[in-house]
């Protein structure tokens, strides 16, 4: 978290980009000088500015991206230059901490709760990458506000070749049933009555604060405000799942188990509970295959996935690959563990000529601070992906890719985007589908062929989350998988409302099947061409862009009060049709015809 409150707190709408970089350049090198105090002059520039809650998911929503990228640059260089002149890591941790508080950035002990378990690894790359600056991190760190920079090129060799296929052929087998459940987000500390709305970046929870009223406390199964999801609560739907659907062929897991309590974590904390949350899975589905991947939330701290060179405890996750390896593997079989160990990554043949790839696409999370210090292919694992695909191409084999974060979120490295998109290209006849989570949306990205734009060529399904957070229903999906080709024809979004539940709290919540998705968009079939014209209708026709917004959240009642306005639709549009970062290819073709 140091590199983004140090970021982040240097968002100013108001003031000229140029004017902000340079009053931070003075702010710094002046707090040093004057024992780590801030003059008055830059007290009252700190006192022009609002950064509440600008470091938390959706800032780039309100923020002027031109002002931060300029800032950023101003200001880290700044700190980089005073580390190499002997600045200790204490004196950095104090000035961000300073600076988080005095920004009203967060709360006290959230500010220093996630400083302290981030400096040492900001300090570690700096010191070891001298010829680190503020453009590259900026250029990485903050890509999700456009900023430019001095970023990595790299590519990966991917073995020639060319695929014809044809997709969306439905053939009279019985459909496997293939349940997709991601983003649960476990809070240990939930408590029902507790304040739902407060300072920190998750609440509803024992030390969140105490409701004046009813309104203000925390619902009993669940708060659409900032909150998570309570252990009942998870149990529940799983145990709905096992007894609704007790034909379920396999269960796909696409990661973040670990609540938002980002600035409190500990590895004993989330070891307990990523054991928890597997082996329930394993006891609620005691027959079916369980293929599970880690989500962004799962290292202690959050997001950062160490580089197998940097052996050093105080930074290495070979803990959580460890972890991993020795719950998974077991149950996945021979030749999973060592790939696992290695970077949380693996592949089984899941039945003759039908195989699953779990990525670990968590280490192309732009605040994973390990790119800093070197961001080329992390792992190894775009190349062994690309590797397997070929061999699954000469062995005939059908191929599933489940991974976290989706390859066009705005967080996804760029030049990991664009590497993964490549390989995706190359083996679209191989790749049947794609699942993903983190963005606790219901939502899905049809990929397209670069030589032929109009050529729909594959499709990623975003499975929702078993988290309200924030201003979700609960959801869990059914795919419907061809048992010859292995594409989805179709799928089940079963939810439930949480305001109706909460009116009950003796009573389980009401689970029913939102929609399935054929019937609710009209459709005569799944391929991606199918759903790249669905999409390009949707510019046309309100009410199924309106029903697509409100599936986004499986019409939770909080989102639904908000509405979505005609740039939330374009933007909704134009994200299914992004597959990769800074893709605009298929959003301008169908803005054009946008009335």
């Amino acid at each position: 978290m140091l590199t983004k409150f140090v970021i982040f707190a240097i968002l100013v709408h108001q003031i000229n980009g140029g004017l902000v970089a340079n009053q931070f350049k003075s702010g710094v090198k002046n707090y040093f000088k004057n024992g780590k105090n801030f003059t008055g002059e830059f007290n009252r520039f700190l006192t022009t500015i609002d950064l509440r809650h600008s470091f938390r998911t959706g800032a780039e929503e309100y923020i002027d991206s031109s002002v931060i990228c300029d800032a950023c640059d101003g200001l880290l260089d700044s700190i980089i230059e005073e580390v190499h002149n002997g600045l200790n890591m204490q004196d950095v941790i104090d000035l961000a901490i300073t600076l988080c508080i005095d920004l009203n950035i967060e709360p006290e002990p959230v500010c220093r709760g996630a400083v302290n378990l981030n400096a040492g690894i900001i300090m570690y790359i700096i010191e070891n990458r001298p010829e680190l600056r503020a453009n590259r991190i900026c250029g990485i760190v903050a890509q999700s506000f456009g900023c430019g920079g001095s970023v990595g090129e790299w590519s990966i060799d991917i073995a020639p070749g060319s695929q014809d296929f044809v997709k969306g052929v439905v053939t009279d087998s019985t459909p496997l049933k293939v349940l997709q459940v991601t983003d649960f987000h476990y809070d240990p500390m939930y408590t029902p009555g507790s304040l739902a709305s407060c300072a920190a970046p998750v609440c509803c929870q024992s030390d969140s604060g105490v409701a004046s009223t009813p309104e203000e406390g925390a619902g009993y199964w669940g708060d659409y405000r900032s909150c998570d999801t309570p252990w009942y609560g998870v149990e529940d739907a799983l145990d709905h799942i096992a007894e609704t659907h007790p034909d379920i062929d396999y269960v796909y897991y696409t990661g973040d188990t670990i609540s938002h309590r980002v600035w409190d974590t500990s590895i004993s904390g989330n070891t307990e509970d990523i054991k928890l949350l597997y082996n329930t899975l394993l006891a609620k589905f005691p027959n079916t295959p369980v293929y599970p991947i880690l989500g962004n939330h799962e290292p202690h701290p959050l997001n950062v996935f160490t580089p197998p060179e940097i052996e050093e405890d105080e930074f290495s996750t070979a803990w959580l690959f460890d972890l991993a390896a020795d719950l998974w593997g077991p149950i996945l079989g021979e030749g999973t563990e060592e790939t696992i160990r290695k970077g949380g990554f693996y592949t089984v043949l899941i039945r003759p000529g039908f195989r699953l790839i779990a990525l670990n696409s968590n280490v192309g999370y732009t605040f994973n601070w390990w790119l800093l210090y070197d961001d080329v292919d992390p792992f190894g694992q775009l190349q062994w992906l690309a590797d397997t695909l070929y061999q699954a191409e000469q062995d005939g084999e059908i191929v599933h890719i489940i991974s976290h974060v989706p390859s066009s979120d705005d967080t996804c490295y760029k030049i990991w985007s664009q590497q993964y998109r490549r390989i995706l290209e190359r083996f679209a006849g191989t790749i049947a589908a794609a699942f993903n989570g983190h963005s606790h949306t219901d939502e899905f990205i049809v990929y397209h062929s670069s030589e032929e734009p109009t050529k729909a060529i594959n499709v990623a399904y975003n499975g929702g989350s078993v988290t309200t957070f924030s201003n979700k229903n609960l959801n869990y999906k059914i795919y419907h998988v061809d048992q010859q080709n292995y594409e989805v024809h179709d799928y089940d979004c079963w939810s439930y409302n949480m305001t109706e539940a909460n009116l009950t709290p003796n009573q389980r919540p009401n689970w029913f099947k939102l929609y399935s998705f054929k019937d609710a968009y009209g459709l005569s079939g799944a391929s991606p061409s199918d759903l790249r014209d669905l999409t390009f209708r949707m510019v046309e026709n309100e009410t199924l862009r309106q029903k697509y917004w409100e599936f986004r959240s499986r019409r939770a009642d909080s989102a639904l009060e908000g509405g979505c306005s005609d740039g939330c639709h374009k933007g909704n549009i134009c994200d299914i049709l992004a597959s990769s970062f800074g893709d605009t290819t298929q959003c301008d073709e169908v803005m054009a015809g946008w009335q």
